[in-house]
């Protein structure tokens, strides 16, 4: 079957505007994934800037925790609990109490 030179331009012009489409839908896929990505992104920010203030939150809180710590070690602490659950005082202090 021979082909004439018309019906062999028609068919290499049939490609232009396949391939014009194909080049469009790409476009609009690579923008659509483009845009959940970089929504993807802002929420992960998110999240790393709240995982970040948690943890300052807690290395305050390890701090404190070490601090009270050393605080129940001392004989400043024994003194205190023995005054304030006991009632225990140094032989040079006066108790003053309410009456009832």
């Amino acid at each position: 079957m021979r082909t004439t030179k018309s019906t062999r331009r028609r068919r290499k012009g049939n490609k232009k505007p396949f391939l014009l489409l194909l080049v469009v839908f790409l476009i609009v896929v690579m923008s659509v994934q483009m845009m959940r990505l970089y929504q993807k992104h802002e929420y992960y920010e998110e999240q790393e800037a709240k995982a970040q203030e948690e943890l300052e939150e807690q290395q305050k809180r390890e701090e404190e925790l070490e601090e009270y710590e050393q605080y129940t070690q001392s004989d400043e602490y024994i003194e205190d609990e023995a005054q304030s659950k006991l009632g225990l005082v140094h032989g040079n202090e006066i108790i003053f109490r309410e009456e009832d």
